[in-house]
């Protein structure tokens, strides 16, 4: 079974020959060396790549945990995808030519390959603790909620100190001097989840909105690829389950930031099996790409505000909200039957420059969910979301009615 999947040097490799062939595409760098001296690897991809730091970007990694492959296998996948269609896919195209790409394949090589060769459902790094056992959680090693844990032969051992790892370092260094990203991506297995990150106080933070619709935008994709239902759920903070994890670090940083746990077993029997979720993930990723211009850090295009329904009947909803008063701008609005639902141009309802929107033909007492961004055609940029406004329909009139007939012993026949 090993032998289907890609070591971390045929990774390398991988990434190496792209940048050789594709030198104006790739950029491959070495940003650590772990305990065992391996080299950690970033790869950027973009047009004109020695402009990448002049441009929003998404930031991607994978297999920080060593038994879960697929991280590393998606970043294969996908940066193969790019090289197959950049001649001639003009959306691709586009998205490259304004946006930049980073991508740490293995955020965990030691971990990966005792995984691939010894034991493999090992989780950890390859740290040597004091007491002779080996290993420390990498996603819960950063700072954010780090939690101190004194048990250094558990599956989740949080090292001595935050950061106190070269490959949490190196992510964290990354990171900070990479000011332009505004989304990043935390792939995992299992489960075919994605968990926005929380800021440890409470659901309702000013951009839940938008960690909630990139989730849900990406689970379309996949849905739209496969058939395959991603579920999305941020939840309330189980501090003791994700406390010092990567994606509440790169959230604090400014980053939309999410974590992917993809397919239903941490290591697939087969690499086919795998590669069905590899497949489907990769129209999500393109979606994730397609979104970080419109939360780069200048964007000056502010959320829509006082987002609300003023009149709410069994057919209709009236919808109001206040912007500032722009010729240039005009606002999309989508409508959804779920909470966290989608916001792609299937169910986009409407286009204007008016600040009032009359949505019709609506059915009777149904839960409705409306989501808002300002749009800016000359800049070609979007505002983040508004907030959301949730109404549910009024009872159809003649809901309660009732037709009587005639009971059979009187209709004369």
């Amino acid at each position: 079974m090993r032998q289907q999947y890609s070591s971390y040097k045929e990774c390398v490799d991988f990434f190496e020959s792209a940048q050789i062939s594709n030198p104006n595409l790739f950029k491959v760098e070495s940003i650590g060396k772990t305990w065992e001296n391996r080299d950690i690897i970033a790869v950027s991809i973009s047009k004109n790549i020695n402009s990448h730091l002049n441009k929003p970007a998404l930031f991607y990694t994978g297999t920080i945990h060593a038994r879960e492959w697929i991280g590393i296998e998606l970043s294969l996948s996908f940066a193969q995808h790019i090289l197959e269609h950049i001649d001639y896919d003009p959306k691709l195209n586009a998205l490259l030519d304004r946006a930049a790409l980073y991508m740490v394949p293995c955020a965990n090589p030691d971990g990966f390959e005792y995984s691939r060769n010894h034991f493999s459902f090992w989780r950890k790094n390859r740290r040597k603790n004091a007491d002779g056992s080996f290993g420390v959680d990498l996603n819960r090693n950063f700072s954010v909620g780090f939690a101190p844990n004194k048990d250094t032969t558990s599956n989740v051992y949080s090292g001595p100190s935050a950061f106190s790892e070269p490959e949490t370092a190196a992510l964290r260094d990354f990171v900070e001097s990479h000011t332009n990203i505004t989304i990043a991506l935390d792939y995992h297995s299992q489960g075919n989840v994605f968990f926005p990150a929380h800021n440890f106080i409470q659901e309702d933070a000013v951009d839940a909105i938008d960690l909630n619709i990139l989730a849900s935008n990406m689970a379309e994709e996949i849905k739209k690829e496969s058939g395959r239902e991603y579920g999305v759920h941020m939840g309330k903070p189980p501090v003791h389950l994700i406390s010092g994890s990567a994606r509440e670090f790169y959230y604090s940083k400014g980053a939309l930031s999410l974590v992917a746990e993809v397919g239903t077993r941490n290591i697939s029997d087969y690499k086919e099996h795998m590669s069905q979720n590899v497949d489907e993930n990769i129209p999500a990723l393109i979606h994730a790409l397609s979104e970080v211009n419109n939360y780069k850090k200048d964007n000056n295009l502010k959320r829509v505000e006082k987002f609300t329904a003023l009149n709410v009947s069994s057919k209709e909803v009236e919808l109001s909200w206040e912007y500032v008063d722009d010729e240039s701008l005009y606002f999309e609005i989508y409508r959804s039957k779920k909470q966290k639902g989608f916001a792609q141009s299937s169910n986009r309802i409407d286009r204007t420059k008016l600040k009032t929107f009359t949505d019709k033909n609506l059915s009777s007492s149904t839960n409705y969910y409306y989501y808002i961004r300002a749009v800016s055609k000359q800049r070609d940029v979007k505002s983040p979301f508004g907030q959301m406004c949730g109404v549910r329909t009024s009872p159809a009139d003649n809901m309660f009615s009732k037709i009587l007939y005639p009971s059979a012993d009187n209709i004369g026949y």
